[in-house]
């Protein structure tokens, strides 16, 4: 009797638990894949109702499953996954400036590079080698900052040779954080530069001078504070955060705010040249709840939103308000919190900035 070949014609019917495991490793495997690029903030509500779906279909079938063990491990590691890349992403909120040779934190204020080397004929030839190849793309990455809204690092160093080896030799200073070697021998090293400390007194403007005490002629005395709504003193403003995000908008280390006028608000000659030095003219965040939980705006900073860049110098110089700057100029202490550089800026960076 001829054997029936009809099971070759027709496709097969996968069954409901079939498929639930299916759609669960399709999905883990596509978590696997996804990356938080250089600012981009992880949307969990994008994919949150995907992985509940699968928990109740899992929940429902667990026990006709046989595979119900890898099936559960597999939507652990993936929310496991989802929660990193939030928490990371989004509860940090730190700005990264990724560039072809390295990277950029601006809210560490880093930066970074990797090398690797082959070995030769010293037992020290590939690591040697692999930080010779980081200090080059260190230095291809630094000399892209931005000091302003109208000179890079680039600029000094094309312009000022004393300036060009002041650089090489702090990038030949950078700290080794990461080190690995293969089993062929090849080396793989990364280095990090603080952009604080001595990089940034060798490189900010000579008119960032050093400041020793201010006296706020514009500000109001403890009896003219102003009240909250139940006739509470509100407390003093205790830094100031600037809302960029939207406008492209970028970061500098010598950033500066006008309001709609013209007149500076923040920028070098309202800072002291230790607190530049040490800090930075500004933090930067990648999101306001992160500047907001940034140490150097305190408690109760004053958050206002650049409504634009400044169209004749650059995407560095953020405008504010009139009304925000009159309201930022009325606090008592807005001078020394400005001196001390109690600022944080919101950026969100384009691919490639």
């Amino acid at each position: 009797m001829e054997k029936d070949q009809s099971f070759a014609l027709t496709p097969k019917r996968l069954t409901e638990q079939e498929k639930t495991r299916k759609r669960s490793f399709s999905f883990a495997e596509w978590l696997c894949g996804v990356m938080v690029t250089d600012c981009a903030i992880v949307d969990l509500s994008q994919f949150l109702p995907y992985i509940i779906c699968i928990g109740f279909s899992y929940k429902d079938n667990h026990q006709e499953l046989k595979e119900k063990t890898t099936i559960s491990k597999i939507f652990g590691f993936a929310l496991i996954l989802v929660l990193c890349a939030v928490s990371e992403a989004v509860a940090n909120g730190v700005l990264v400036q990724a560039t072809e040779k390295g990277r950029i934190d601006w809210s560490a204020r880093t930066a970074s590079a990797q090398g690797t080397g082959v070995p030769g004929t010293g037992p020290s030839d590939g690591i040697d080698a692999a930080r010779l190849n980081a200090q080059a793309n260190l230095m291809e990455t630094v000399r892209g900052i931005r000091i302003n809204a109208t000179s890079r690092i680039s600029g000094r160093m094309a312009q000022n040779p004393d300036f060009l080896k002041g650089l090489k030799v702090l990038i030949q200073n950078a700290d080794i954080t990461h080190q690995k070697y293969f089993s062929d021998g090849t080396a793989e090293v990364e280095i990090t530069m603080k952009l604080s400390g001595g990089f940034a007194q060798f490189v900010l403007p000579k008119e960032i001078r050093q400041v020793d005490s201010i006296t706020a002629t514009s500000g109001v005395s403890q009896e003219e504070m102003p009240t909250g709504t139940k006739g509470e003193r509100v407390p003093p403003f205790t830094g100031l955060i600037v809302d960029a995000v939207g406008i492209d908008a970028e970061p500098a280390l010598v950033p500066l705010i006008i309001d709609e006028a013209g007149e500076t608000v923040y920028g070098p000659a309202f800072v002291s040249r230790e607190f530049a030095v040490s800090r930075g003219m500004s933090g930067f965040a990648a999101t306001l709840e992160a500047a907001k939980m940034d140490k150097r705006v305190g408690e109760n900073p004053m958050i206002v939103k650049a409504i634009r860049i400044h169209e004749l110098t650059g995407n560095t110089d953020l405008v504010i308000s009139n009304t925000d700057a009159a309201r930022l100029r009325s606090s008592a202490a807005y001078l020394n919190f400005l001196k001390a550089c109690q600022v944080s800026i919101v950026l969100d960076l384009k691919t490639g900035s």
